[in-house]
C-alpha cells in the first residue's frame, strides 16, 4: 500500500475528548498524530459528524477537526485551520 501523508506520523497512546455539534463529549483515545491531523479511536465512531473540535486538555483548548475516513471503532481526522461556523 503507498503512503499518502504529507507528514510522519507518531504513534501514541493519548487520551482526548471530541466535542460534537451537540455540545456533548466523547472520549478518545488517540493512536496516530501528525501536525495535520489523527487515527482516533471511539466508541460508535460510525455515528461521528463530519466536523467537530478536539481537546488534549479538557476543553480549555479546542482544535477543529473534520473528518477524513471512518470506521466502525477509529476515524481519520484532519485539524482544520479555523473554527466551525
Amino acid at each position: 500500500m503507498q503512503e499518502r501523508r504529507k507528514y510522519a506520523r507518531s504513534r501514541v497512546v493519548r487520551r482526548a475528548k471530541l466535542l460534537l455539534e451537540t455540545s456533548s463529549l466523547v472520549d478518545c483515545l488517540v493512536r496516530d498524530l501528525t501536525n495535520t491531523g489523527a487515527r482516533v479511536e471511539a466508541v460508535n465512531a460510525r455515528e461521528l459528524p463530519q466536523a467537530l473540535d478536539m481537546t488534549f486538555d479538557g476543553g480549555r483548548s479546542m482544535r477543529p477537526c473534520r473528518l477524513v475516513w471512518r470506521t466502525t471503532n477509529e476515524v481519520g481526522i484532519e485539524f482544520s485551520k479555523s473554527s466551525r461556523q
